[in-house]
């Protein structure tokens, strides 16, 4: 269905379809929207570059420090993540760096520990104020959090720990497999969403939520405008990859190597060659989470190097002076980051046909668009099924507004933080360009030096950097 879906949108857009005019339910007109700006996208699809990868600058405090919006949870889906996040972290960061000795990795497994119970208390205080989560979150979270005190993952925690030095108490595997499954019970008691933010009177909640994800402030109508030019970039650059292979969209290559090996030594090589990440002795042993072995490569880019994973270690790597910036990173502006370095490998994949490596990714970007402006639709300006089957009726796709609306029922918040924190790093990379900036290379060693910060500072500091040099 999402690969219908897209191929629709992407030959409605070109024939010329009419923007779908917003109308709120009870919030703000959609003509207050300022006029819509063309969005940048990014470096085009060439040939691997052969030139000496660029050395990757020290992380400095480039700049100010900003007062962070409030952080408070409103809802279970901010306690929750339905990957387990950000527990798969903690536990995945002491399988690649697991410290000094013992007695480090010790404490930090115990962190560990006391984040769960911290979460499962969070929990009973939004259970308590009534908060709800749906039915298909709750059960996806309970599965990753299981996978996490796996026999597998506790048998390699274990090995780890062994073979560090010094001297140490036995890990307490039992005491985080309880904490696990206290955590699980607490998530299974959380009654099922059958309603929208909106109808249960907490649409102004959810904008508070969204800009703490954020980073910044950020009116929901400007939201709305890049999450609908960056779909509108996506549906066109889908169909020139169609006109180029009409056969792309039936195709069914996978985009793998054929093994989780070859994979991840292809991700490094990208990463030696054309990004200016560490150096290939900085990057420890990656540790992969179950189900990763069948993963396709721009995903897995997203999770590992030079996405998620990669940010992990370049964050442990950073100056004493900016681990607090790294550490309080808004979600945006990293998964922002991910999304870009899941496109950075498209270049190196002309073996699949750059064409068909290209429908696949926008196909992908398009659908995770479109869930997150379903989802601002629904719980912020309070769109039914039908209000949203009228708007997508402007982009040719109404008879896919129930499945868009159920996955904006399971996320929320997830796509659109993540789609506009892509958005964000274009539009900011292109003013970089436009002022002088030489590489989209070296705009990403100055943009991980600079941040993470808010968007609008951060654009107006990075244009700046290169006008000054200029």
């Amino acid at each position: 269905m999402k690969r219908s879906l897209c191929i629709l949108l992407a030959c409605v857009l070109l024939l010329g379809c009419s923007q779908a005019v917003i109308r709120p339910q009870g919030q703000a007109s959609a003509s207050e929207q300022p006029a819509q700006t063309p969005v940048p996208t990014g470096a085009p699809l060439t040939a691997a570059p052969t030139e000496a990868p660029t050395p990757a600058p020290a992380p400095v405090s480039a700049l100010p420090t900003f007062p962070p919006l409030s952080r408070e949870v409103r809802f279970a889906e901010q306690a929750l993540s339905f990957d387990a996040e950000p527990f798969a972290s903690q536990l995945f960061s002491l399988l690649q760096v697991p410290g000094d000795g013992k007695e480090a990795f010790y404490a930090r497994f115990q962190t560990m520990i006391e984040d769960l119970g911290k979460a499962e208390r969070e929990l009973d205080r939004l259970l308590a104020s009534g908060r709800t989560v749906s039915s298909d979150r709750a059960a996806q979270t309970i599965e990753s959090l299981r996978a996490l005190s796996s026999a597998e993952n506790l048998d390699a925690l274990a090995d780890v720990y062994a073979a560090l030095p010094g001297d140490g108490e036995p890990l307490p595997a039992a005491a985080f497999s309880a904490a696990v499954d206290a955590l699980c019970r607490k998530v299974d008691s959380l009654p099922p969403r059958e309603e929208t933010f909106y109808a249960l009177g907490a649409a102004a909640d959810y904008r508070k939520a969204l800009c703490g994800y954020l980073g910044e402030d950020v009116l929901p109508k400007d939201l709305l405008l890049g999450l609908e030019t960056l779909a509108q970039t996506a549906a066109y650059a889908l169909q020139d990859a169609l006109n180029a292979d009409p056969e792309a969209a039936r195709k069914k290559e996978p985009l793998t190597f054929g093994s989780l090996d070859r994979d991840l030594a292809f991700l490094r090589r990208v990463t030696e060659t054309d990004l200016p990440l560490p150096s290939t002795e900085e990057l420890p042993s990656l540790a992969l989470r179950p189900g990763y072995e069948e993963m396709e490569l721009p995903k897995l880019a997203f999770y590992t190097y030079p996405g998620m994973g990669y940010l992990i270690v370049f964050a442990s790597l950073c100056p004493e002076v900016q681990q607090a910036r790294w550490a309080d990173a808004p979600e945006g502006y990293l998964a922002g980051l991910s999304i870009h370095g899941s496109y950075s490998i498209l270049a190196y994949l002309g073996d699949f046909g750059a064409d068909y490596v290209l429908y696949r990714w926008y196909e992908e970007l398009l659908n995770t668009t479109l869930t997150g402006i379903s989802a601002l639709l629904i719980h912020y300006y309070g769109y039914s099924r039908s209000d949203l089957a009228d708007y997508l009726s402007a982009w040719g796709a109404a008879s896919f507004a129930d499945y868009l609306f159920d996955q904006a029922m399971f996320d929320p918040f997830d796509s659109l933080v993540a789609v506009y924190g892509y958005y964000a790093y274009l539009d900011i990379c292109q003013a970089a360009l436009d002022a002088g900036c030489e590489s989209e290379a070296r705009f990403l060693a100055d943009y991980l030096a600079a941040g993470p910060a808010p968007y609008g500072p951060l654009k107006e500091y990075m244009a700046g950097l290169y006008e000054n040099a200029g």
